[in-house]
Order: structure tokens, then C-alpha cells, then sequence
């Protein structure tokens, strides 16, 4: 009997040397992933099973934010746990050699990031779908790459783990997928863009923001970048870019479905981690896509840890943020976290107790550098009631989330509120000075890359 049980120990042991230790570690992230498209939520015409069953298997938090709402510079966040301004990735990155004043160079191989942290530490590492953050993930520390898109990804990252079940003694794998939709909303004037119209919809409620006690590159944005097509858009107009972000996640969840089903084929106890890099408007505040502004619309994501066996079924109202989500693998995988680090371990948050306040944070920070040529920077900074934001040269927006959660009354200039306001500004000073936040430097352009002398 000892002989047959210590046999069958043998044969467990035989195809991974991953353990609860070193488990194999999956994330998945989508773009442009808004925080309530989720149907456990019950937001209507959402339709996300797979994703569902990601957030209810493990910890899901209710209040995950972006540092910043675009694709490099957050993409760069997650993978290295810093803000953008200390990875040197601060607007998307540029192809051209002259990087216009809107956007970055490609992140810095040095800069210590998930792939080579993870490879350093013994385990296979594989890197499925968009990057966009220069160059190859390759130069990163991902020994497996696969740049794809759509259906070609799961079919991907299913060879690559039939390739794992023919190693007899792999070690723990890293393996992050990602996915381009539902950012394809930017397709939905395109003639061939075919969008399913029985799709349940809603449109927000902020729809009718005039947005005149807004910071001026929001209505910039509005009347002459990318928002002017959507100036004379109606309701039913919105209702369809509405149904079309549906579809594009629906989509986009089937895909995640598939990759998850490989995945529990070969690693049922992987450590799980289900995100995204930013938001849409989706006509919050008259506006598609995202902008130069900080509404949660933009900063706010899905987040959810599941670990079969190690983390319980729960829901975190903490303020996290996807900084946080290199320390929070390395921590459970033990891998050493690096000390350049901005980000905390999400540990202590998924044992489903909800920690004071002042015990994990009380504040989130975002930043926006700028898009293509145009540079309009601001800074952040967000407490579960209060949000303040304070752009370069063009003001400021204080809102409390509590009375007013779609962001509509700007309330900056109003002196009821000047002590509030002192205090978050007071706070993101702080911060700016603790993290050697160059904001204070930074000078504007117009929309074609001219410096405005005035600050």
C-alpha cells in the first residue's frame, strides 16, 4: 500500500514541477475593457460568461483603477508595477524616430518587468497577442512570443500548451494573453461594421454634460479630434455604439473562454489574474472612445485573482490599482519583488476581509501625458467619495462620487468645497514629490505638436 500511494505521488509530480510555491501564473487582459461591462453585474446587453466565471471563482475588486488611460503607458504599468512616469512610457508609443510630443519611445528593456522577472526565477515564460509597447516582448524576458489577434490567439496558445504536455518535468509557466477588443469600437462608423441591433442597451447618464465648467481639452477633443464626428450623433446613434461594444465583448469573452479552457486542461491550479488596460466613454459627456480626462469611465477595470484551493470566492471595495499586480504575482509566486517598485501585494486582500482604509490606502493616482502630437498632461488623485484632477494650464475638476458618481457637477471652483479640495490637492502633491513626478515641468502643445509659450 505505502509502495502503490508514493507511486501515485510519482504521477502527479510528472509533467510540472509547479507548485502552490511556484504555481503556473496566467493573465489575461483586454483593451479598452470598461468596469461594468460584465454581465454579473447586470448592466444590460453585457454578455461576458467567461469572464464571469474568472471574477467568481476568486477575488474580484469592485474599485481597480489604471494609472493611466491609455494602452502603452498602462500596459507598461502593469508589466514593470510603476507609474508611467517612472517607466518612461507616458503616452503610446511611437513608431517614428522623432517622437512626437504626444507620445513615448519604446519601454526600456532594463527597466525590471514580468517577463524577466519570472524567467529569472526559473519559470517559462510565453506572451500571447497585443503588446504595443516597442520592439518584442522577446527583449523582455518572454522566452515563447506570439503577436496574433482574434481567433489566432486561443489557436496559439493551445499548441503552445499542448507543446507543455509533452515535457515530462516543465517547470512553472508565465503565460500572459492579450487581447486587442473590445478597442475595435473605433471601427464603428466604418461602412462594414456590422452591429447586432437586438443587443439590449443603455446610454449613461452623463450623455447631456454640455461639459462648459470642463477643462478645456475635453471640449477640444470634442470639437476637433476625434470626438468631432460625434457632435451630431443622437440617442439611437449612441444605442448602436453602445449594442457594438456589447458584441465586440461578447467576442472578445468567447476568446477568453477558449484560452481558459486550454489553460484548465493543463493547469487547473493556476494562479489566475483577469484585467484590462483602460476604458471607453461610450458617450459619457458626449464623448467616444477616451480623451484627455480622468472619469472612471476611462480609469476603472475589471480585476479579479482566482487561485484554485488559495483564494476564496469574494468581492474587495479596496482602492487598487494594476500597479499593483507585478508585486501581488511576484508576492504568491515568490518571486523576489524589485524595490523599484510603486505598486503594493494584493495579498493581504484575498483572504475576503476588507482591511481599514488607512491600513492599505486610502488614494489612487493617475496621470495623462498626451495623444499623437497633442501633449495636455494632468494629474489625479481618487478616494472612494472624491475625485480632483489638475491639468497643465487649463484648471482643475474636484467631484464628489457619492452625490454625483457620473462626474457631471465640477465643483472645483466652488467655495463649499475648498477644504476638501486643498486636501487631495495637498495629497497629489505629495505624491508628485515622492515619486519625482516631472509634472510640474511639463508644457503643452496644440494638436499638431506646437509648444504653448503661455503656462
Amino acid at each position: 500500500m505505502h509502495h502503490l500511494i508514493t507511486f501515485c505521488f510519482i504521477l502527479i509530480l510528472v509533467g510540472s514541477t509547479a507548485s502552490a510555491a511556484h504555481p503556473d501564473v496566467v493573465l489575461l487582459m483586454t483593451d479598452q475593457h470598461r468596469f461594468d461591462e460584465l454581465s454579473l453585474l447586470g448592466t444590460p446587453g453585457a454578455d461576458t460568461p467567461a469572464i464571469d466565471q474568472i471574477c467568481q471563482s476568486g477575488m474580484m475588486f469592485t474599485h481597480a483603477f489604471v494609472p493611466t488611460p491609455q494602452c502603452s503607458p498602462a500596459r507598461a504599468a502593469i508589466m514593470t508595477g510603476r507609474h508611467p512616469h517612472r517607466t518612461g512610457v507616458v503616452g503610446n508609443v511611437s513608431r517614428n524616430r522623432n517622437v512626437p510630443a504626444g507620445m513615448s519611445a519604446p519601454l526600456d528593456a532594463t527597466v525590471p518587468s514580468l517577463g524577466a522577472l519570472f524567467s529569472k526565477a526559473g519559470y517559462q515564460t510565453a506572451y500571447f497577442g497585443k503588446w504595443h509597447l516597442g520592439k518584442s516582448p522577446a527583449e523582455h524576458g518572454f522566452q515563447t512570443v506570439g503577436v496574433a489577434s482574434g481567433r489566432e490567439i486561443s489557436l496559439r496558445v493551445a499548441d503552445f500548451i499542448r507543446e507543455l504536455k509533452r515535457q515530462e518535468d516543465r517547470p512553472p509557466v508565465l503565460l500572459i494573453v492579450s487581447w486587442i477588443n473590445p478597442h475595435d469600437i473605433y471601427f464603428i462608423d466604418r461602412k462594414n461594421t456590422i452591429v447586432d441591433t437586438e443587443i439590449e442597451a443603455i446610454l449613461p447618464k452623463s450623455l447631456d454634460d454640455d461639459l462648459l465648467t470642463k477643462p478645456f481639452p475635453q471640449r477640444h477633443f470634442l470639437a476637433m479630434d476625434q470626438g468631432k464626428p460625434f457632435q451630431s450623433y443622437t440617442k439611437p446613434q449612441w444605442t448602436r455604439y453602445a449594442q457594438y461594444y456589447h458584441q465586440l465583448t461578447t467576442q472578445v469573452d468567447a476568446e477568453v473562454g477558449r484560452v481558459m479552457n486550454s489553460v484548465r486542461g493543463q493547469f487547473p491550479d493556476a494562479l489566475t489574474v483577469f484585467t484590462s488596460d483602460h476604458g471607453d466613454l461610450g458617450g459619457a459627456h458626449q464623448m467616444p472612445y477616451k480623451c484627455p480626462a480622468m472619469y472612471d469611465e476611462l480609469i476603472r477595470v475589471p480585476l479579479a485573482i482566482s487561485w484554485r484551493q488559495q483564494i476564496k470566492p469574494g468581492k474587495s471595495d479596496a482602492l487598487v490599482s494594476s500597479i499593483d499586480i507585478l508585486p501581488t504575482l511576484c508576492d504568491l509566486a515568490e518571486v523576489p519583488i524589485p524595490t523599484t517598485v510603486d505598486g503594493r501585494s494584493m495579498r493581504p486582500l484575498l483572504n475576503g476581509k476588507s482591511p481599514v482604509e488607512s491600513s492599505w490606502r486610502e488614494t489612487v493616482f493617475g496621470e495623462y501625458y498626451g495623444k499623437q502630437k497633442w501633449r495636455a498632461p494632468m494629474r489625479m488623485v481618487r478616494s472612494h467619495r472624491w475625485k480632483y484632477t489638475r491639468y497643465t494650464r487649463y484648471g482643475e475638476e474636484l467631484y464628489d462620487l457619492e452625490k454625483d458618481p457620473a462626474e457631471i457637477h465640477n465643483l472645483a471652483d466652488d467655495a463649499n468645497f475648498k477644504t476638501v479640495k486643498q486636501k487631495l490637492a495637498s495629497q497629489l502633491n505629495d505624491w508628485m514629490s515622492r515619486t519625482d513626478d516631472p509634472f510640474n515641468t511639463l508644457r503643452v502643445t496644440d494638436r499638431f505638436g506646437e509648444q504653448l509659450d503661455k503656462q
